[in-house]
């Protein structure tokens, strides 16, 4: 890449000799120069926001601490900057290595995910987001929409959608590639999908005014579409376990039952776009397909799994006493917000309201 490059690795809180292999490698550096910023408080989104706020340069390149970057990433990347209507910019994330069947079916996902359906998104605008293992933004649309959010799953989408509601426009590149190191146990692999599917939740929480917003593409049609793919993805291991139930146990009982219609569901046209992708952008990928195809079901059980895991914050007592005051306004009364006991002033709740 032929512009000035200034790196800033995050400390975020390491207990190791982090800071110090860092500022080794950049001292090394012959065509950039770079910073090394400690970040006491633990947190992603909190790291990123203070790099954010460090940074001078025009362009903002957010890179995973397991991610590398391919040849010609960045050239291919900012180029799309051209147009100052673009906000951020992604890649195609390639698994780091083709070894364990984690590796081979992730394969398959990210050419199906960002080779193909997220390449189709960008033809009307419609990117939701793109992966905080590289992801490339301007500086002054970042900083226009406000930081990183913190406490929830996907910020690096949710930037993205506010990006999005501001006017600029996402853009997915597949020819920018990077790889990214995937999880070694399945007990990793549960826990990173677990939290990647429940993200989906918070960020139509954190972006409500955005679903079914005329104004863009995304709010209009490829966030709901994302809830109701996350459903009916929920709903393939469920069903799939309920056929086998009533075939195996309960034969007699479901005489109309066709094992036709359970294998189009699990292949049918799944496998048809599965290997028209593979074929079209890595041949040797079409032999991991098969894997990719059962592990759609695992990856059902984890979706369901995010759904049922959903934790909801508490009501807060002012959220309360809205309600209160919400149901007394609809029926003319007024109520005393507050109440006296053991000597201190609480907040009644609704029920204690109507009760006054």
């Amino acid at each position: 890449y032929g512009g000035g490059i200034r790196l800033y690795v995050i400390d975020n809180a390491s207990t190791d000799a982090t800071s110090e292999v860092a500022r080794s490698a950049l001292s090394a550096c012959t065509r950039i120069s770079g910073d090394v910023l400690s970040c006491p408080t633990p947190g992603k989104a909190i790291a990123l926001n203070m790099g954010i706020a460090t940074v001078e340069e025009d362009f903002v390149v957010r890179i995973d601490a397991d991610t590398v970057i391919g040849p010609n990433c960045l050239q291919r990347a900012i180029r799309h900057f051209v147009n100052p209507r673009v906000g951020s910019v992604g890649g195609l994330p390639l698994p780091a290595a083709e070894e364990t069947w984690i590796d081979k079916v992730r394969l398959v996902e990210v050419l199906l995910r960002h080779g193909f359906f997220q390449l189709s998104l960008t033809g009307y605008q419609g990117v939701l987001g793109v992966p905080g293992m590289f992801a490339v933004y301007r500086r002054s649309a970042l900083r226009e929409v406000g930081p990183m959010v913190q406490g929830m799953n996907g910020e690096d989408t949710d930037i993205c959608l506010r990006l999005d509601s501001a006017g600029y426009h996402t853009v997915d590149d597949p020819t920018a590639v990077y790889y990214s190191e995937t999880p070694l146990s399945y007990a990793h692999l549960r826990e990173q999908r677990t939290r990647w599917f429940r993200s989906i939740y918070h960020i139509c929480a954190h972006n409500r005014s955005t679903l079914l917003d005329r104004r863009s593409m995304t709010g209009t049609f490829v966030l709901p579409f994302q809830l109701v793919n996350a459903a009916r993805r929920a709903m393939l291991a469920p069903l799939l376990l309920f056929a086998l139930i009533a075939e195996t146990g309960f034969h007699m009982t479901f005489l109309a039952m066709a094992w036709q219609p359970i294998v189009a569901t699990v292949l049918g046209m799944p496998m048809v776009v599965a290997v028209c992708v593979c074929l079209t952008l890595r041949p040797r990928a079409v032999k991991y397909v098969p894997a990719y195809l059962c592990f759609r079901v695992l990856r059902s059980y984890f979706t369901l799994a995010a759904a049922l895991s959903l934790r909801y914050p508490p009501m807060e007592p002012r959220d309360e006493w809205v309600r209160v005051r919400a149901w007394c306004r609809d029926r003319g009364r007024r109520v005393w917000p507050w109440a006296v006991r053991d000597g201190s002033r609480q907040l009644l709740s609704s029920e204690q309201a109507r009760r006054h």
